[in-house]
């Protein structure tokens, strides 16, 4: 005879990004790349929300350049609106059923899950239930994961770089426009400098 553990519920997340392209896509590499919750027919299944609306608008672009020729659509009318606009959270909604897991398996694999998730992207909310047959537990004390978010290297006092900074590509200095773009198309002795020694480092 089989037995089961189930979660359902949600967790509200802020990913790192300067478009809301930038954000889901390091959102969805985090997710990919955390540990799995396991079940011997099909382990946990997370499905992402980007919320209606925006949460945040800016009159300059990713690169700090003014945005009067951005188009934003919404439905099918298409006009210049001259803001970059992008919604903060996501949700993640979770839904599973783990055949032949017992509660404290799947209790141990889903806070390890978790912990992972909240040091990549900022857990802000959480209402999720790990139960089977006899138990339950809720999870709905966000605060504990908020705290393990590892905040970027220009933000933290060690410098030391979060695990998503990878993904992002890096500013020249003094300015938001990214340093490969900044040596390609201008003459910046200092970019210039710097992009020829890790070319160099590389081996190209």
């Amino acid at each position: 005879m089989s037995y089961w553990t189930h979660i359902t519920g949600t967790i509200a997340v802020e990913p790192f990004g300067r478009t809301q392209a930038e954000k889901r896509y390091i959102l969805d590499t985090v997710l990919e790349h955390l540990p799995l919750v396991t079940g011997s027919e099909r382990n946990m299944e997370v499905y992402v929300v980007q919320p209606n609306g925006t949460t945040s608008s800016s009159s300059c672009d990713e690169f700090g350049e003014r945005t009067n020729n951005l188009v934003d659509t919404y439905g099918d009318k298409s006009r210049r609106y001259g803001w970059l606009r992008t919604q903060r959270g996501y949700l993640l909604t979770i839904s599973s059923n783990f055949r032949d897991r017992t509660f404290d398996e799947t209790h141990r694999e889903f806070v390890k899950w978790l912990t992972r998730l909240a040091k990549r992207v900022n857990v802000v909310d959480i209402c999720v239930k790990l139960s089977d047959e006899n138990r339950q537990k809720i999870f709905s004390n966000a605060n504990p994961f908020d705290e393990m978010y590892e905040w970027p290297s220009w933000v933290n006092k060690n410098g030391e770089p979060a695990w998503w900074e990878y993904l992002a590509w890096e500013p020249a200095k003094g300015i938001m426009y990214p340093m490969k773009l900044m040596y390609k198309y201008y003459n910046d002795a200092e970019n210039d400098a710097e992009m020829a020694r890790r070319i160099a480092y590389r081996g190209e």
